[in-house]
């Protein structure tokens, strides 16, 4: 796409910075030497999808190839859709801003049900059919992979195949595959061949679907049966070690809000648990604990690469994690070697594994978030659900917490579990008042949030019914009454998108017709409150003829045919059944890395067997290297005079802030902080500028802990800066008294000629010329445009120079001056080009 069209829609949109494509580290690669060009699509939002820790180890891993190369697409939000449809033109990637038509495979994530309407919506504004059926040769592969494949019936038609399991391995051969299908020349029939036979492709068009009727119902059930030649069951694909190798050391810096903004740090996969309602436990078995060796590597490199001072431990289950007190006290010591402490947040702690000496390391790194996840209220309940722990573990870790000074937990439970009563939803109470009673009287927050429970594919509760959506809307009600105590808040998932959800679960092929409905109706981002439309929804069920209580509230029969049982995840059917029946007896079963194989399937205990890092029994904690603290500097107040122009421009103030804190870890030159638990550098900055205006002209001041030169500051600094940044002057700090008025020249473009010489010195010739401008608290102020304006220069009809001084402190913006001279209306306003030159003596 031509780079005056990128630019024209990029001023058009709310937050443009989703759009750039020119974050730190990320891939540019020359399309035309590559034999194989494929863009990673996320079906959700920027925010979302750049957070995604699954897209950053695929994106690092195919680039590494010199001969393939992948970019990044996410699902347009509504204002860019709705432009791009105004004006015929493509979704395009972020990297080199390719129509998503051009390349040679779209590869989508199935992070969440909820998306799958972006991906229609990505689809048709990338000019590609939805159904591979409709899609010929000259169409791009489209393809899929990720948690929701274990299920992929809903969507099976969409994709040319989809990868189910463990992708780092998989994707790569189906690369290769597809590079060498390419240079064959032969039809795409010949390639779903080829790929069907690597490990953990499904590809859809080579199964069919029967539909055949429930026995002593009018209810048909979906069977899935391979065509001839096919395996009856498609095998998961799993990578049996998590080494270096796969770990994206230099994962691409966001912009904008992300929704972690911090280095992610994978500290192991798969989770032995077994809690029943959970599907993540078994479609990721089994445990791979990556070596505490490895992960301080790559946190001290990450953190380097990145400018992070954040660190998340993923994990399905960090507390598990055998040298989690190893890893952190690692981090400890790479903290206060850098003079930064380093932020360390873990998900959702299981109760009684964190112990009080990790507490103390979190504490002394610096505190977060505490979460628990106890799921149900009664210990009746947490033994149903296989939850492993009990209310003296929950009372003890919470404790603790409130010991080493944390004054916020959050639990989290369900709602509508199997066999939940009245006393399991009596115990949620009862638990968040003991829990705010350990406190005392110091005062503290517990905040409680439930959602709704929801049977998944592939867990011990795949046969099990959804509560109605009014009934979990009753719960939730009276949940809300009986937790009406000061200090502990109620936070609820909406029912609506629960409702939702239910459906897409155990879904079968035929809910693509459903799919495509909802979407042509308007359905958009339905995971986001703000753009699901419960109604729409509604309306495309009925008109499908869909009952919703026959995909969610019915429970499913033991021997009845499941629209997944195609998909081997590899915990085997028999097993979960046994589990299911220990379920129904309140039976727990141990963590089998704790104890004896309690039989999934998943091991062949050659290739595929648990990975636990357990301690070398000769190390000791005195062992761990430790390196001494940085040097102390004299604190020194610097101005930062710097460029921001072509995509740089559209940073917003407080995204800008973000950008540099960020550019200056990465340059080694660290920052005075504010002092606390949650310190703050010492950076200010200039009177934010419009967003798309560029400068020439912009300053920041910040208090720096180095001895380096003025000059070899300047040199990191724009070393390490993003594209369109360039810092031009730094001096030091001059303190002033009061406020000082300052005098800029700007530049003015526009798309029409709108600058008149008669308007012009109509304005200049004017004794006063009175405007209305609205002030920080939003009251409207008239002023004296004459004041602000110095000299206003026509060089063509639609390029002038103007001028501006602020007056006690108030700044007129360029283009709302430009506009009251010419009377420009909103919409020439808005298209006006806009330079902050340089800087002008008062």
């Amino acid at each position: 796409m031509d780079e005056k069209t990128v630019q024209e829609i990029l001023g058009s949109v709310s937050q443009p910075s989703r759009y750039l494509g020119t974050e730190v580290n990320r891939v540019v690669k020359d399309v035309s030497e590559m034999d194989l060009h494929m863009v990673l699509a996320y079906p959700d939002l920027y925010d979302i999808g750049t957070s995604h820790f699954g897209i950053q180890i695929l994106y690092a891993l195919l680039n590494e190839r010199e001969n393939i190369y992948a970019e990044r697409v996410f699902a347009p939000a509504p204002d860019l859709e709705e432009l791009l449809k105004e004006r015929h033109l493509p979704l395009f990637s972020l990297e080199s801003r390719t129509p998503l038509c051009d390349f040679d495979v779209v590869g989508f994530s199935l992070l969440y049900e909820l998306n799958y309407t972006s991906i229609l919506s990505m689809l048709s504004l990338a000019g590609i059919p939805f159904l591979a059926s409709e899609r010929d040769d000259s169409h791009p592969l489209v393809i899929a992979g990720g948690p929701c494949a274990f299920n992929p019936e809903p969507v099976a038609e969409l994709f040319d195949f989809l990868i189910i399991g463990d992708g780092e391995e998989a994707l790569l051969e189906v690369s290769d595959a597809v590079i060498a299908w390419k240079k064959s020349g032969a039809p795409k029939a010949e390639l779903l061949k080829q790929v069907a036979a690597i490990s953990g492709v499904y590809v859809p068009s080579f199964y069919e679907v029967s539909y055949e009727p429930l026995e002593g119902t009018e209810i048909s059930i979906a069977k899935v049966n391979p065509l001839e030649g096919q395996p009856q069951r498609v095998r998961r694909a799993i990578v049996p070690e998590l080494t270096k190798a796969s770990f994206p050391e230099k994962p691409v810096i966001p912009f904008g809000k992300p929704v972690h903004d911090r280095l992610r740090l994978e500290i192991s996969r798969g989770c032995t648990r077994g809690c029943r309602f959970c599907q993540a436990s078994m479609i990721y078995r089994p445990v791979r604990e990556r070596r505490v060796e490895d992960l301080l590597d790559i946190s001290e490199t990450s953190l380097e690469t990145t400018g992070y001072n954040d660190i998340s431990l993923l994990s399905l289950s960090t507390g598990d994690y055998e040298q989690l007190a190893e890893l952190m006290r690692g981090i400890t010591l790479s903290s206060c070697a850098d003079g930064d402490k380093v932020a360390v947040s873990l998900p959702s702690i299981r109760a009684g594994r964190l112990t009080p000496e990790i507490m103390e390391i979190i504490k002394n790194v610096r505190k977060t978030g505490f979460t628990i996840a106890p799921e149900a209220g009664t210990q009746r309940l947490r033994d149903v659900i296989n939850k492993g722990i009990t209310e003296e573990d929950i009372v003890g870790t919470v404790e603790s917490a409130f010991s080493l000074g944390w004054n916020t937990i959050k639990l989290y439970f369900m709602i509508g579990l199997p066999t939940e009563t009245e006393e399991d939803l009596q115990g949620i109470v009862d638990l968040a008042k003991k829990l705010k009673g350990l406190a005392g009287r110091k005062r503290v927050n517990i905040n409680v949030s439930v959602s709704t429970f929801i049977p998944k594919p592939h867990s011990v509760f795949q046969w099990e019914g959804q509560i109605t959506k009014d009934e979990a809307w009753r719960r939730i009600c009276w949940l809300r009454d009986a937790l009406k105590i000061p200090g502990i808040t109620l936070k609820w998932g909406s029912t609506d998108i629960s409702w939702l959800e239910g459906i897409w679960s155990r879904g079968d092929r035929r809910l693509t017709s459903l799919l495509i409905r909802a979407w042509k109706k308007g359905c958009r981002l339905d995971g986001w409150s703000e753009h699901m439309n419960l109604p729409m929804w509604q309306e495309a069920v009925e008109e499908e003829g869909i009952d919703w209580s026959l995909l969610c509230e019915r429970p499913r029969g033991l021997d009845e045919p499941m629209p997944w049982d195609h998909i081997d995840s590899g915990v085997s059917r028999r097993y979960l059944e046994k589990e299911r029946m220990r379920a129904l007896k309140a039976c727990v079963t141990p963590d089998c890395r704790y104890g004896t194989c309690t039989g999934c399937g998943i091991c062949d205990f050659k290739t595929i067997k648990p990975i636990i890092c357990l301690p070398e029994e000769e190390k000791t904690k005195a062992e761990v290297p430790f390196r001494e603290r940085p040097k102390a500097y004299t604190p020194r107040k610097l101005t930062f005079t710097y460029s921001k122009v072509k995509d740089a421009r559209y940073f917003g103030h407080l995204e800008f802030a973000n950008v540099m804190v960020k550019v200056f870890k990465r340059a080694g030159i660290s920052i005075e902080t504010t002092h606390g638990y949650n310190p703050r550098p010492k950076m200010t900055f200039s009177d934010p500028i419009p967003l798309g205006m560029e400068s020439y002209a912009e300053e920041f001041v910040v208090t720096v802990l180095s001895d380096l030169g003025i000059d070899e500051i300047k040199e990191r600094l724009n070393t390490h800066l993003i594209e369109g940044i360039d810092v031009t002057n730094i001096s030091h700090f001059v303190k002033t008294k009061g406020l000082v008025d300052k005098a800029f020249r700007y530049e003015v473009s526009s798309y029409k000629p709108f600058f008149d010489v008669n308007k012009m010195n109509d304005f200049i010739n004017s004794s006063h010329f009175t405007i209305e401008k609205k002030g920080k608290k939003g009251n409207i102020k008239e002023y004296d445009l004459k004041d602000f304006v110095r000299d206003i220069t026509i060089h063509t009809p639609s390029q002038l120079t103007i001028d501006l001084q602020s007056v006690g402190g108030v700044v007129i913006r360029p283009d709302l001056a430009v506009a009251h001279i010419f009377s420009l209306d909103d919409e020439a306003t808005s298209g006006l080009g806009l330079v902050k030159r340089c800087r002008l003596d008062v």
